[in-house]
């Protein structure tokens, strides 16, 4: 009797969710082809990946490695409606936590980073909110917000206003400058108001997150190695951030790489585009690197209005 009530109790151990810290991300793999369940601060996530379809839209991984990419995330608590999301249909990984979104929600939310990796690769970001009875669903492309980049484990409130700060990436600034695997992003900072995301990035009280990556970018920025203007761009869009822009460009323009080449990008954003090239004639070319750099923080909504 005892050592089936034992062997019963090992099942049962084998069979509970993993209990992960609050903040400390989960990583969900498409390609291993395998569920996911854990459990943190009293939630449980699980990821179940889903079948292929039975009509392939021919530009998936069930048309070509015969397993989807894309699974359900599931999130559970205690006397409340659950609630299901799919990963990014083009992510080829997810990031999950379990965190406190905002100081006075019921329980924790979580985040679902979707990645769809490489170094050009696009992030699509869920946050799953607690409501009284259940939860509701912020995205990036409800907000219309582009992202790269990862979220680092322990997210925390850095403004002090009782949400969470998401700190990612601005993709705006890839291979605009340069390479695109050696071109830095400045920080983009994200959080949930009102019930969507929303980019916060111009708050004063984050400052010291964009003052943190100067003192990252100014060495490369101020060297004489070859592609450095892209260290430089994202050093300047930091400084306009931080309240520094006038003393920044005048040590940009001293030390930025004069290599008489044009820049250019496209002038409609990347859904918009006929495939994976700009559509003719919607480029803008600029024949100076201090001319693409004040445009695209003007586009970018780094520099006054």
């Amino acid at each position: 009797m005892r050592i089936v009530t034992l062997a019963v109790l090992g099942l049962l151990i084998a069979a509970a969710p993993a209990e992960v810290p609050t903040g400390r991300f989960q990583e969900w793999r498409s390609w291993e082809k395998k569920p996911l369940t854990f459990t943190s601060g009293g939630v449980t996530v699980a990821v179940t990946p889903l079948p292929c379809p039975a009509q392939s839209r021919g530009d998936d991984t069930c048309s070509w490695e015969h397993f989807n990419n894309q699974a359900e995330v599931t999130v559970t608590a205690p006397g409340v409606v659950p609630l299901t999301v799919k990963t990014d249909r083009e992510g080829a990984y997810a990031r999950i936590a379990v965190v406190k979104l905002r100081h006075d929600d019921p329980r924790p939310g979580v985040i679902v980073e979707s990645q769809s990796g490489g170094s050009s690769g696009d992030l699509t970001l869920q946050l799953i909110v607690p409501t009284p009875d259940g939860y509701t669903v912020a995205t990036s492309e409800a907000a219309g917000i582009r992202l790269q980049g990862q979220i680092e484990d322990g997210p925390r409130d850095l403004s002090g206003d009782g949400k969470i700060d998401l700190v990612l990436q601005d993709p705006a600034f890839g291979t605009v400058f340069g390479c695109n695997a050696c071109t830095p992003r400045p920080p983009l900072i994200v959080t949930v108001g009102a019930g969507r995301l929303v980019n916060e990035s111009r708050d004063p009280a984050l400052r010291p997150v964009f003052l943190a990556d100067m003192a990252r970018l100014r060495p490369r920025c101020f060297s004489t190695d070859r592609d450095r203007n892209g260290a430089c761009a994202a050093y300047v869009a930091d400084a306009a951030r931080a309240g520094r822009l006038t003393t920044a460009w005048a040590a940009m323009m001293k030390h930025y790489q004069r290599d008489g080449r044009s820049w250019e990008w496209c002038d409609v954003p990347v859904s918009h585009w006929a495939g994976r090239n700009c559509p003719a004639g919607r480029t803008t070319r600029f024949t100076t690197f201090p001319d693409a750099l004040r445009a695209i923080l003007e586009r970018g909504g780094y520099l006054p209005g």
